[in-house]
Protein backbone atom coordinates (compact mmCIF):
# COMPACT_ATOMS: atom_id res chain seq x y z
CA UNK A 1 0.00 0.00 0.00
CA UNK A 2 1.33 3.63 -0.99
CA UNK A 3 1.65 5.50 2.26
CA UNK A 4 0.03 9.22 2.21
CA UNK A 5 2.51 11.78 2.38
CA UNK A 6 4.03 13.29 6.19
CA UNK A 7 3.19 16.59 4.94
CA UNK A 8 -0.24 15.97 4.09
CA UNK A 9 -2.02 18.17 7.08
CA UNK A 10 -5.41 16.25 7.12
CA UNK A 11 -2.99 13.06 8.39
CA UNK A 12 -1.92 15.42 11.55
CA UNK A 13 -3.19 14.96 15.36
CA UNK A 14 -4.55 18.18 16.19
CA UNK A 15 -1.73 20.55 17.66
CA UNK A 16 0.72 18.83 15.65
CA UNK A 17 3.65 21.34 15.53
CA UNK A 18 7.30 21.10 12.83
CA UNK A 19 8.39 19.82 16.21
CA UNK A 20 7.48 16.06 17.14
CA UNK A 21 6.77 15.54 20.87
CA UNK A 22 5.52 12.95 23.15
CA UNK A 23 3.18 13.40 26.02
CA UNK A 24 3.62 11.85 29.23
CA UNK A 25 1.65 11.66 32.78
CA UNK A 26 4.35 11.27 35.75
CA UNK A 27 3.36 9.55 38.67
CA UNK A 28 4.70 11.98 41.13
CA UNK A 29 3.12 11.82 44.59
CA UNK A 30 5.43 10.31 46.99
CA UNK A 31 8.75 10.73 44.28
CA UNK A 32 11.34 13.02 45.53
CA UNK A 33 11.67 15.82 43.22
CA UNK A 34 14.86 18.68 43.21
CA UNK A 35 14.14 21.81 42.30
CA UNK A 36 17.13 24.19 41.62
CA UNK A 37 16.59 28.20 41.89
CA UNK A 38 14.52 29.99 44.08
CA UNK A 39 13.33 32.71 41.83
CA UNK A 40 9.84 32.73 39.54
CA UNK A 41 10.01 30.47 37.67
CA UNK A 42 11.21 28.14 40.11
CA UNK A 43 8.39 29.20 42.44
CA UNK A 44 5.73 28.36 40.01
CA UNK A 45 7.33 24.83 38.84
CA UNK A 46 7.25 24.05 43.39
CA UNK A 47 3.12 24.84 43.14
CA UNK A 48 2.51 22.79 40.69
CA UNK A 49 4.47 19.95 41.80
CA UNK A 50 3.29 19.95 45.28
CA UNK A 51 0.05 19.84 43.67
CA UNK A 52 0.97 16.72 41.76
CA UNK A 53 1.61 15.39 45.60
CA UNK A 54 5.73 15.15 45.00
CA UNK A 55 8.35 15.39 47.65
CA UNK A 56 10.17 18.76 46.81
CA UNK A 57 13.38 19.72 47.85
CA UNK A 58 14.49 23.28 47.02
CA UNK A 59 18.37 24.30 46.42
CA UNK A 60 19.10 27.81 45.84
CA UNK A 61 21.47 30.57 47.60
CA UNK A 62 17.88 33.10 47.81
CA UNK A 63 14.49 32.22 47.73
CA UNK A 64 11.16 34.05 46.92
CA UNK A 65 8.59 34.94 49.59
CA UNK A 66 6.23 31.93 48.35
CA UNK A 67 9.32 29.53 49.02
CA UNK A 68 10.43 30.98 51.58
CA UNK A 69 6.74 30.54 53.15
CA UNK A 70 6.39 26.95 51.98
CA UNK A 71 9.78 25.71 53.35
CA UNK A 72 8.55 27.57 57.01
CA UNK A 73 5.31 25.61 56.94
CA UNK A 74 7.19 22.23 56.22
CA UNK A 75 5.79 21.79 52.98
CA UNK A 76 9.12 21.83 50.83
CA UNK A 77 12.80 20.53 52.01
CA UNK A 78 15.49 23.59 51.67
CA UNK A 79 18.47 23.73 51.43
CA UNK A 80 20.08 27.94 51.36
CA UNK A 81 23.59 27.49 49.14
CA UNK A 82 24.66 27.02 45.81
CA UNK A 83 23.82 23.65 43.97
CA UNK A 84 25.93 20.81 44.60
CA UNK A 85 26.23 17.16 42.14
CA UNK A 86 25.52 15.69 45.74
CA UNK A 87 21.72 16.97 45.68
CA UNK A 88 20.58 14.46 43.05
CA UNK A 89 21.86 11.47 45.23
CA UNK A 90 17.48 10.30 45.67
CA UNK A 91 16.23 12.35 43.33
CA UNK A 92 13.81 10.54 40.95
CA UNK A 93 12.88 14.20 38.85
CA UNK A 94 15.21 17.25 38.58
CA UNK A 95 14.13 21.18 37.17
CA UNK A 96 17.03 23.39 35.99
CA UNK A 97 15.10 26.85 36.94
CA UNK A 98 18.49 28.60 37.95
CA UNK A 99 18.41 32.03 36.74
CA UNK A 100 22.01 31.21 35.79
CA UNK A 101 22.30 28.98 32.55
CA UNK A 102 25.89 27.54 34.12
CA UNK A 103 24.18 26.40 37.22
CA UNK A 104 21.40 25.06 34.70
CA UNK A 105 23.67 23.04 32.64
CA UNK A 106 26.16 22.03 35.41
CA UNK A 107 22.44 20.11 36.42
CA UNK A 108 21.89 18.69 33.32
CA UNK A 109 25.35 17.07 33.25
CA UNK A 110 24.83 15.50 36.68
CA UNK A 111 21.76 14.44 35.97
CA UNK A 112 22.60 13.01 32.99
CA UNK A 113 25.46 10.90 34.66
CA UNK A 114 23.52 9.77 37.22
CA UNK A 115 20.79 8.68 35.25
CA UNK A 116 17.78 11.01 36.43
CA UNK A 117 15.65 13.29 34.53
CA UNK A 118 16.48 16.93 34.48
CA UNK A 119 14.03 19.25 32.71
CA UNK A 120 13.47 22.81 32.27
CA UNK A 121 10.47 25.28 32.93
CA UNK A 122 10.49 25.59 28.98
CA UNK A 123 10.56 21.56 28.31
CA UNK A 124 7.10 21.34 30.01
CA UNK A 125 4.02 22.61 28.05
CA UNK A 126 0.59 23.38 30.35
CA UNK A 127 -0.43 19.78 29.23
CA UNK A 128 2.82 17.79 30.43
CA UNK A 129 5.03 17.60 27.27
CA UNK A 130 8.36 16.68 28.25
CA UNK A 131 11.59 16.11 26.15
CA UNK A 132 13.16 12.79 26.75
CA UNK A 133 16.16 12.48 28.69
CA UNK A 134 19.89 13.16 27.18
CA UNK A 135 20.80 9.55 26.54
CA UNK A 136 17.24 9.05 23.92
CA UNK A 137 17.69 12.26 22.77
CA UNK A 138 18.25 12.79 19.00
CA UNK A 139 22.27 13.78 18.38
CA UNK A 140 22.68 17.74 17.20
CA UNK A 141 25.40 19.10 15.59
CA UNK A 142 28.21 20.38 18.07
CA UNK A 143 28.75 24.05 17.86
CA UNK A 144 30.94 23.68 21.38
CA UNK A 145 33.24 20.86 22.32
CA UNK A 146 35.42 20.49 25.33
CA UNK A 147 38.74 19.02 25.10
CA UNK A 148 40.49 17.37 28.13
CA UNK A 149 43.68 15.71 29.07
CA UNK A 150 46.72 15.56 31.27
CA UNK A 151 50.45 16.84 30.46
CA UNK A 152 51.51 15.72 27.08
CA UNK A 153 48.15 13.90 26.36
CA UNK A 154 47.44 15.55 22.72
CA UNK A 155 44.97 17.25 23.61
CA UNK A 156 46.13 20.91 21.76
CA UNK A 157 46.64 18.39 18.87
CA UNK A 158 43.57 17.02 18.70
CA UNK A 159 41.34 19.93 19.44
CA UNK A 160 43.58 21.52 16.15
CA UNK A 161 42.69 18.36 13.92
CA UNK A 162 39.17 19.03 14.84
CA UNK A 163 39.14 22.97 13.17
CA UNK A 164 41.90 21.26 10.29
CA UNK A 165 39.16 21.54 7.85
CA UNK A 166 37.87 25.49 8.44
CA UNK A 167 39.09 28.01 6.15
CA UNK A 168 39.39 30.46 9.03
CA UNK A 169 40.07 29.91 12.68
CA UNK A 170 40.95 32.54 15.25
CA UNK A 171 43.54 30.30 17.90
CA UNK A 172 43.00 32.22 21.06
CA UNK A 173 45.99 32.42 23.50
CA UNK A 174 45.34 32.84 27.19
CA UNK A 175 49.25 32.00 28.35
CA UNK A 176 52.01 33.91 29.09
CA UNK A 177 52.97 35.97 26.33
CA UNK A 178 56.78 35.37 25.52
CA UNK A 179 59.90 37.00 26.12
CA UNK A 180 59.80 37.62 29.52
CA UNK A 181 63.03 35.62 30.75
CA UNK A 182 61.54 31.70 30.16
CA UNK A 183 63.24 30.19 27.10
CA UNK A 184 61.97 27.04 28.15
CA UNK A 185 58.49 28.57 27.79
CA UNK A 186 59.50 30.87 24.45
CA UNK A 187 60.13 27.35 23.44
CA UNK A 188 56.76 25.81 23.70
CA UNK A 189 55.03 28.96 22.17
CA UNK A 190 56.99 28.60 19.59
CA UNK A 191 56.39 24.90 18.72
CA UNK A 192 52.56 25.55 19.05
CA UNK A 193 53.13 28.20 16.34
CA UNK A 194 54.80 26.28 14.18
CA UNK A 195 52.45 23.66 13.82
CA UNK A 196 49.03 26.16 13.02
CA UNK A 197 48.01 26.50 9.66
CA UNK A 198 49.24 29.63 8.19
CA UNK A 199 45.72 31.28 7.82
CA UNK A 200 44.79 30.88 11.02
CA UNK A 201 45.11 34.40 12.90
CA UNK A 202 46.39 34.23 16.44
CA UNK A 203 44.64 36.25 19.38
CA UNK A 204 46.47 36.81 22.91
CA UNK A 205 43.85 37.58 25.38
CA UNK A 206 41.87 37.03 28.86
CA UNK A 207 38.57 38.20 27.65
CA UNK A 208 36.83 34.65 26.22
CA UNK A 209 33.45 36.23 26.61
CA UNK A 210 33.83 38.79 23.90
CA UNK A 211 35.28 36.50 21.68
CA UNK A 212 32.92 34.56 22.02
CA UNK A 213 30.08 36.85 21.77
CA UNK A 214 31.28 37.83 18.12
CA UNK A 215 28.41 36.80 15.57
CA UNK A 216 28.10 33.63 14.04
CA UNK A 217 30.09 34.47 10.77
CA UNK A 218 33.01 34.80 12.63
CA UNK A 219 35.90 32.51 12.15
CA UNK A 220 35.90 29.45 14.28
CA UNK A 221 37.81 29.54 17.96
CA UNK A 222 39.98 27.20 19.13
CA UNK A 223 41.13 28.40 23.08
CA UNK A 224 44.44 26.70 24.58
CA UNK A 225 43.85 27.20 27.26
CA UNK A 226 41.43 27.27 30.14
CA UNK A 227 44.24 26.11 32.25
CA UNK A 228 46.08 28.98 31.60
CA UNK A 229 43.54 31.88 31.59
CA UNK A 230 42.17 30.05 34.72
CA UNK A 231 45.47 30.75 36.43
CA UNK A 232 45.58 33.71 35.10
CA UNK A 233 42.06 35.25 36.44
CA UNK A 234 42.92 34.12 39.70
CA UNK A 235 46.05 36.18 39.73
CA UNK A 236 44.42 39.36 37.97
CA UNK A 237 41.02 38.39 40.68
CA UNK A 238 43.95 39.13 43.78
CA UNK A 239 42.94 35.65 45.49
CA UNK A 240 46.63 35.63 46.30
CA UNK A 241 47.18 38.57 47.95
CA UNK A 242 43.75 38.22 49.54
CA UNK A 243 42.09 41.35 48.23
CA UNK A 244 38.46 41.08 50.04
CA UNK A 245 36.16 40.67 46.95
CA UNK A 246 38.61 37.93 45.34
CA UNK A 247 36.24 34.66 45.48
CA UNK A 248 33.50 36.81 44.34
CA UNK A 249 35.21 38.53 41.47
CA UNK A 250 36.51 35.00 40.42
CA UNK A 251 33.35 33.97 40.56
CA UNK A 252 31.83 36.17 38.55
CA UNK A 253 35.00 35.74 36.01
CA UNK A 254 33.63 32.13 35.40
CA UNK A 255 29.96 32.60 35.35
CA UNK A 256 31.03 35.41 32.59
CA UNK A 257 32.87 33.00 30.91
CA UNK A 258 30.12 30.35 31.14
CA UNK A 259 27.07 32.38 29.79
CA UNK A 260 29.35 33.05 26.90
CA UNK A 261 30.01 29.57 26.25
CA UNK A 262 26.28 28.07 26.72
CA UNK A 263 25.19 31.02 24.22
CA UNK A 264 28.05 31.25 21.50
CA UNK A 265 26.89 31.19 17.88
CA UNK A 266 30.45 30.28 16.98
CA UNK A 267 32.52 26.94 16.45
CA UNK A 268 34.45 26.51 18.94
CA UNK A 269 36.56 23.88 20.48
CA UNK A 270 38.34 24.48 24.22
CA UNK A 271 41.12 22.77 25.33
CA UNK A 272 41.92 22.27 29.01
CA UNK A 273 43.92 19.90 31.69
CA UNK A 274 42.38 17.14 33.30
CA UNK A 275 43.78 17.27 37.15
CA UNK A 276 41.57 15.53 38.74
CA UNK A 277 43.38 12.06 38.38
CA UNK A 278 47.09 13.22 39.70
CA UNK A 279 48.62 13.27 43.43
CA UNK A 280 46.79 15.70 45.94
CA UNK A 281 49.28 19.22 45.51
CA UNK A 282 50.91 19.84 48.53
CA UNK A 283 50.04 23.74 49.20
CA UNK A 284 47.05 25.13 49.78
CA UNK A 285 47.27 27.75 46.58
CA UNK A 286 48.12 24.45 44.27
CA UNK A 287 44.60 22.11 46.29
CA UNK A 288 42.81 25.66 44.94
CA UNK A 289 43.66 25.80 41.90
CA UNK A 290 42.93 22.15 41.05
CA UNK A 291 39.79 22.45 42.39
CA UNK A 292 38.60 25.39 41.05
CA UNK A 293 39.65 23.98 37.42
CA UNK A 294 37.91 20.89 38.06
CA UNK A 295 34.33 22.45 38.91
CA UNK A 296 35.13 25.02 35.67
CA UNK A 297 35.67 21.78 33.28
CA UNK A 298 32.88 20.39 34.51
CA UNK A 299 30.36 23.49 34.02
CA UNK A 300 31.68 24.02 30.46
CA UNK A 301 31.41 20.53 30.12
CA UNK A 302 27.76 20.01 31.36
CA UNK A 303 26.98 22.88 28.54
CA UNK A 304 29.11 21.67 25.51
CA UNK A 305 27.94 19.47 22.78
CA UNK A 306 31.16 17.34 22.43
CA UNK A 307 33.72 16.53 25.38
CA UNK A 308 36.66 14.13 24.77
CA UNK A 309 39.37 13.17 26.91
CA UNK A 310 42.92 12.44 25.89
CA UNK A 311 45.47 9.56 27.12
CA UNK A 312 48.69 8.34 25.67
CA UNK A 313 48.02 10.40 22.46
CA UNK A 314 44.24 8.78 21.67
CA UNK A 315 41.14 10.70 22.41
CA UNK A 316 38.07 9.11 23.29
CA UNK A 317 34.92 11.12 23.01
CA UNK A 318 33.04 11.17 26.68
CA UNK A 319 29.82 12.85 25.20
Amino acid sequence: MQQPPESDPTLQPAGFSSTPSFTLALPLRERRVLVVGGGESATRMVITLRASGALVRVVAATLSPQLTELAARGLIEVANRQYQARDLADAWLAFACSEHRSVNAALAFDAEQARVWCLAPEDVAAEGTARPPPDVAAASVGQRALVLGGARSGKSTTAEAMLADCTSVDYVATGHLPGNGDAEWDERIRRHRARRPDHWRTVETQDLASVLAEPEPSAAVLIDCLATWLSQTMDACGLWTERDDADKQLAARQDELLQAWSTTARRVVAVSNEVGSGIVPATESGRRFRDELGWLNARLAGAADEVWLCTAGIPTRLR
